[in-house]
């Protein structure tokens, strides 16, 4: 946790105290009306407490407020602190297996920010005065102090009871409404499919179904946790009326006032209010506390490690030795012993049949994947050494899937990057041939993409998706099926930029299908099931693998 935050969380503790000393006022008040200001009749003294009152509950008002205010702000500050780590986790966390893909930090994220925002954590920080007011009872008289502890004990027990009961419901029905949101992510992820075939009834009724499921356990969660608050509420009424019925035994024998019978049933009723009040709140102080625990572990097994020492940008080399490879969180690999080298200016194709590895080994050459085994070098150094920030400057990567972020042409380009310059932007563009059709659009490069760049064609999408990954030259440029929603225009400014790159010194790697896509390139590396069968010039490469479930490919000039 952080000073800052420290800090504000002893500031809200600070007035915490204020408040709670405050609100001995009301006792010490009613103690004084009747035990004074009856017995005297003294309408001065009257005027002065009334007037004292007043200015105390008046500050009061104050505190409370900005009691709220700090607590919003720590939610606030939270959120600052670790709001984009979460977001980054995320984004990794969608490339995992498992149950590591249904995770979702920054929903958690909103829940713990939204829990340390409400009323709960006051709560909690009232608890401390618990035994204070018990003891303020106790000073009043022994019996009343022995009778409010007693429910002190009860109510606590209620709230064990409480958290024991609400523990598995509170869990269930996070990973409902999880369930819920991930389908309807999907559904809208595939309006296209859903509308085109008509599924929407179907899928309809599935998200149905996960409602059904999400509500039933909500009402589960929230039936329990509402029976505990208002058992909490209705045993501290009662309480408060005992602590009084009690005093009144006690003034009738004459060994306390009328007075003090009042003012200790009032401090009782403030003693067990935190209680209560965390009763009530507890499910989602419940929720809140797997949320923090998750989030923990997306902080320390999620975190980029930025490094002190940056190594310089590589110029010549990428090696790699006996690769082992697979998604996130998976414990089999989908690639393995992988092994080639290329030097500034190369370009490999990689070709296979579907399911062969090809994508896998584009993600993880480019880093989305971690090493299971072997390495990834580039000018010696390894590829995880490279501080996470380098990696954007060494790496271009189209993925098969070229979907483009909500925002303007220029900022897809540029990546987002802050104050990415124009003719960097432009650069990229006329190199990946999409300038004129940039130059076509309404508002030219600051023409809106929309989500998921529908306001684009697919081979619009792709090509601009091209001119992004050759955004800032970078060293090693890798394509997925980057020909798939080409037209012959679209191949032909393919081909020319592949050669570009090469001939400017980096290295480029062509996943592919089709042999236009391989033109520009002068080494291919085959793979089936996950392995590489052969890796070597070209046209070695195509003789060899001719007849190995493979059409052989003519491709000029071979």
């Amino acid at each position: 946790m952080s000073g800052t935050a420290v800090g504000a969380g002893v500031s809200l503790f600070i007035v915490s105290l204020v408040s709670n000393l405050l609100m001995l006022a009301g006792p010490l008040f009613m103690l004084q009306i009747y035990d004074r200001v009856l017995s005297s009749r003294s309408e001065p003294t009257l005027l002065a407490f009334v007037l004292l009152i007043i200015a105390v509950y008046a500050f009061y008002a104050f505190i409370e407020a900005l009691r709220s205010r700090m607590s919003l702000r720590l939610a606030n500050l939270f959120d600052h602190t670790v709001g984009e780590k979460l977001f980054q986790a995320s984004v990794r966390l969608r490339l995992a297996t498992g149950q590591a893909a249904t995770l979702d930090p920054v929903r958690d994220g909103d829940t713990l920010r939204n829990f340390l925002a409400s009323p709960g954590p006051l709560s909690l920080l009232d608890m401390p005065w618990v035994p204070i007011y018990l003891a303020v009872v106790f000073v009043i008289h022994p019996y009343l102090g022995w009778l409010a502890t007693g429910g002190a004990i009860v109510i606590t027990a209620m709230m064990l009871i409480n958290e024991l009961a609400l523990r598995k419901p509170s869990k269930d029905s996070s990973q409902a409404i999880g369930a819920r949101q991930r389908q309807t992510d999907d559904a809208r992820a595939n309006a296209e499919t859903i509308l085109a075939m008509g599924m929407l009834g179907d899928v309809g009724r599935r998200w149905t179904e996960r409602t059904r499921t999400m509500l039933f356990q909500q009402r589960i969660s929230s039936d329990r946790a509402t029976f505990f608050s208002s058992l909490t509420k209705a045993t501290r009424l009662l309480l408060q009326s005992l602590v009084l019925g009690l005093g009144a035994w006690v003034v009738i024998h004459g060994d306390m006032t009328g007075g003090l019978m009042i003012a200790a049933s009032v401090v009782t009723s403030r003693a067990l209010a935190p209680i209560e009040q965390t009763i009530a709140q507890w499910r989602q102080f419940v929720s809140a506390r797997q949320a923090y625990g998750r989030i923990k572990k997306y902080l320390t097994v999620s975190a980029d490690k930025s490094r002190e020492t940056r190594l310089p940008l590589p110029k010549a080399l990428l090696s790699v030795r006996q690769l082992m490879a697979g998604p996130p969180g998976a414990t089999t690999p989908i690639i393995s012993g992988i092994q080639f080298e290329l030097v500034a200016g190369d370009g490999m194709g990689v070709l296979g049949l579907s399911g062969s590895g090809k994508s896998s080994l584009a993600r993880t050459l480019c880093g989305v994947w971690t090493p299971m085994s072997g390495e990834i070098r580039l000018d010696g150094a390894l590829l995880q050494h490279y501080d996470p920030v380098q990696i954007g400057k060494i790496v271009g990567y189209l993925p098969q899937r070229a979907d483009l972020f909500e925002g303007t042409v220029a900022e897809n380009i540029s990546r987002f990057a802050a104050d990415a310059p124009s003719e960097d932007i432009i650069a990229a563009a006329q190199l990946a041939n999409v300038h004129e059709l940039v130059s076509s659009l309404p508002n030219g490069y600051d023409t809106p993409v929309g989500v998921n760049g529908d306001s684009l064609s697919a081979g619009q999408r792709q090509r601009v998706g091209l001119a992004r990954a050759l955004y800032g030259n970078p060293f090693l440029v890798v394509l997925d099926e980057p020909n798939a929603n080409l037209d012959a225009e679209g191949d032909a400014a393919l081909t020319d930029a592949i050669r570009a790159v090469r001939q400017r010194g980096g290295i480029v790697i062509v996943v592919a299908h089709r042999p236009s896509a391989v033109l520009a390139v002068d080494k291919l590396l085959f793979m089936k099931n996950g392995r590489q069968v052969v890796f070597g010039p070209k046209p070695e490469v195509l003789k060899q693998i001719t007849g190995d479930n493979v059409q052989p490919m003519r491709v000029p000039g071979t």
